[in-house]
């Protein structure tokens, strides 16, 4: 039998100034973000034993600040696609993280300070950052890789981005805990990092400088949508890409509630699953680009979907009933044989994600006409951010209504089929 040769890792664009400086950046600008607002989140939640004064319940600010954070990418998308048609963008790239200092300097005085709605409105901040830098780093690397590098690229970046959200958040818990103030002062230092990586990316030739930029939100926001709604291909992309997303942000943000509730664990099983989940999207990320032998192709999509789905009822199975008392931290966790079985499903999920969402984001980037790209990344972000949105509002009605944590996700699953199913005539 002829043995199947699967093409190498391209590990070497890690020693290329053409994709290092952008990946870099876009790391160390993931990983602030979510360290910003895991401080922020354990100052809310134990600022009564460190007698801070809140304007409202902590539960309640912490669901403002995750709104805090999504809200930017609906009001100014609009704004920043074209922006990053219209101007070269590695001194885009050099001029959002200059303000990312700023905006990391005035948090480091707010948690100095323990100023509670400065830290909100910096959040907010940080989101209109991440929104405007978006639509960047996705258009950007089309200008500097070739196709046959663009599969391999964007799975360093996706696993890269649910590295830097669990890197960020432990991160964030553990160092708001530390006197002296040394979240901040790591806020301020990751983002000098990042602004010398900056400096590296080599300069893009403009997409297209007559670009107008609309500073009236709807009617911008209804012109990049109109830009991404011209090629239906692009636009199931779109959607395809939002779809996994909502089903990403389902995971992590019911995976404190798994561990405490159904497993009966305390927080480190809690990152334990956050670790799992997000190796599992890195693995899945890389391993694209060898699956696919670096061909732009949409046809592991529906195979992917359906993994998703599979692996999601089999971790609810295999999910023990637990009896214990107390809660079971880490190590009492892995020492139950049945709770590996949990794990590897939930890497399984993971990792059939990750080679979902590769071959999405190269479609996007080598489908679409150069002067026009950023604006349908844009429109991309968009329309993952409603998504997740409603997928949030749901969730949270369906809670609720008291619906187990377990029956969430075999919804989840038993929906995601129906999607797939639906879907897989297009990315056959």
């Amino acid at each position: 039998m002829e043995a199947i040769h699967l093409p190498p890792l391209k590990l070497g664009l890690f020693f290329k100034r053409r994709f290092l400086p952008i990946f870099m950046a876009t790391f160390l600008g993931g990983f602030n973000d979510n360290m910003l607002r895991a401080g922020l989140t354990v100052m809310l939640e134990y600022a009564f034993i460190k007698h801070i004064e809140l304007p409202a319940r902590p539960e309640v600010l912490v669901t403002i600040a995750s709104a805090l954070l999504m809200l930017p990418m609906i009001l100014f998308s609009s704004i920043a696609g074209p922006l990053a048609d219209k101007y070269e963008k590695s001194h885009l790239v050099v001029y959002t993280k200059l303000a990312e200092i700023a905006i990391m300097a005035t948090a480091y005085y707010g948690f100095a300070t323990q100023n509670i709605i400065l830290l909100m409105v910096l959040l907010f901040i940080s989101g209109t950052h991440s929104c405007f830098y978006g639509p960047i780093k996705f258009s950007i690397l089309p200008d500097h890789l070739h196709n046959k590098e663009l599969l391999a690229a964007n799975g360093f970046m996706a696993g890269a981005s649910y590295l830097s959200i669990l890197f960020g958040l432990i991160a964030g818990g553990l160092l708001e805990e530390y006197p002296g103030n040394i979240i901040g002062q790591a806020l301020v230092g990751v983002s000098i990092i990042g602004f010398v990586a900056s400096l590296f990316i080599p300069k893009s030739q403009i997409a297209h400088p007559e670009t107008h930029i609309s500073f009236n939100l709807w009617h911008g926001t209804k012109e990049i949508v109109a830009h991404a709604c011209r090629d239906r291909a692009v636009m199931r992309s779109i959607a395809a890409l939002s779809w996994f997303l909502v089903i990403a942000s389902i995971y992590m943000s019911q995976f404190a509630n798994y561990a405490q509730a159904v497993v009966k664990a305390n927080n480190e099983v809690y990152i334990l699953f956050l670790t799992t989940f997000s190796i599992g999207i890195v693995v899945g990320s890389i391993l694209c680009d060898t699956l696919l032998k670096g061909e732009i192709s949409l046809k592991l999509i529906p195979v992917a979907g359906l993994g998703i789905s599979v692996f999601t009822y089999l971790m609810v199975f295999t999910t023990p009933m637990e009896t214990h008392e107390g809660l079971l931290n880490a190590h009492d966790f892995l020492n139950v044989p049945s709770h590996w079985i949990v794990l590897g499903c939930m890497t399984m999920v993971a990792v059939c994600g990750g080679i979902y969402i590769v071959p999405l984001y190269a479609t996007l980037q080598s489908k679409t006409p150069t002067q026009f790209r950023s604006r349908i990344m844009a429109a991309s972000n968009l329309n993952d951010a409603l998504y997740m949105t409603c997928a949030a509002l749901v969730c949270t009605v369906l809670l609720w209504f008291r619906v187990e944590i377990l029956d969430l996700f075999l919804i989840l699953a038993t929906i995601n089929i129906g999607v797939i199913l639906y879907a897989r005539r297009f990315f056959t």
